[in-house]
């Protein structure tokens, strides 16, 4: 039994006319006959009772018509998904994903990417960096959105897909925010809350790279993992911190967010999609396509 004799059985089961199944079929109706006690010989069942007055269904093949119009339908129904899933329009991307996306990137992908691919389910993973870029290589994430530029050696297709920069977070009252213009060489006496090293090496470098370019090497006393971290351990008075501006878009009572004035400190950053050229899927694609777009 295969899916073109039940197609030719069905066929016949609607028709109850050979002439007519067969040129539904686009075939002849000595194939079709042939085809038909196939299917019978290997059931070990008569499906069509043949006399003068025409075809008509046996109580089996009434009974097995239900089960070869199912069978059929799973069989389309497979076909479509695969065919859908393969050109990235259906099927479940797994994305890793730094906190400081979710202040503007991760709103808007979410909201545009279920708008334009509905049939494909997101996953969405908090991490840092270094572990997405880990998860990715591996394949346990099928995509990233991580801080850009990724400091570590990788052989990852990084696209920068949202541009940021580093800016000052300090606590309220703190007497360098009465400046009118704010340096980076004026937070050279302050204490300064960083990224851990061990776990955020891109951003931890880049600040002190910034603060090296400045002229002075920060004086940290604290670590944290999240920039949203960082933030609240300012507005508890422990220190200052460069932080991307994109964090300034949540609300943390007690600090105020200002720009630098000597900007060529600083790096330039962002945030970026990795993806392995190596096993990105379809929706890993669409996915690049998109954001590029919301740029």
């Amino acid at each position: 039994m295969d899916l073109r004799q039940l197609r030719h059985f069905v066929t016949l089961a609607r028709t109850l006319n050979y002439r007519q199944a067969a040129e539904q079929l686009h075939m002849s109706q000595p194939p079709l006959s042939q085809s038909i006690r196939r299917l019978e010989d290997s059931l070990g069942v008569q499906l069509f009772q043949r006399d003068r007055r025409g075809t008509a269904l046996t109580e089996a093949g009434l009974a097995a018509l239900e089960s070869a119009e199912l069978a059929l339908h799973h069989a389309r129904q497979m076909q479509e998904v695969s065919r859908a899933t393969a050109g990235g329009e259906r099927g479940r991307l797994h994305i890793g994903f730094i906190g400081s996306a979710t202040f503007s990137l991760i709103p808007r992908l979410v909201q545009a990417f279920r708008s334009e691919y509905p049939l494909i389910d997101l996953v969405l993973t908090e991490s840092t960096t270094r572990e997405i870029c880990a998860q990715v290589a591996s394949g346990d994430f099928d995509a990233g959105l991580l801080r850009y530029p990724v400091t570590q050696a990788t052989d990852l297709s990084i696209t920068p897909v949202e541009k940021d920069e580093l800016v000052a977070v300090l606590p309220e009252g703190n007497p360098l925010l009465q400046r009118p213009a704010l340096r980076l060489r004026d937070l050279a006496d302050q204490p300064f809350i960083n990224y851990r090293p061990s776990e955020v090496p891109g951003l931890h470098a880049l600040v002190v790279l910034a603060c090296q370019n400045a002229g002075f090497m920060p004086q940290v006393k604290q670590h944290a993992v999240q920039a949203q971290t960082l933030v609240s351990l300012v507005g508890a008075g422990l220190g200052v911190a460069l932080v991307p501006a994109v964090v300034a878009k949540g609300s943390t009572p007690g600090v105020v967010f200002r720009a630098l004035a000597d900007t060529e400190n600083l790096p330039s950053i962002g945030l970026a999609l990795a993806l392995n050229p190596q096993q990105s899927a379809a929706a890993g694609q669409r996915l690049r396509e998109l954001l590029l777009q919301l740029q």
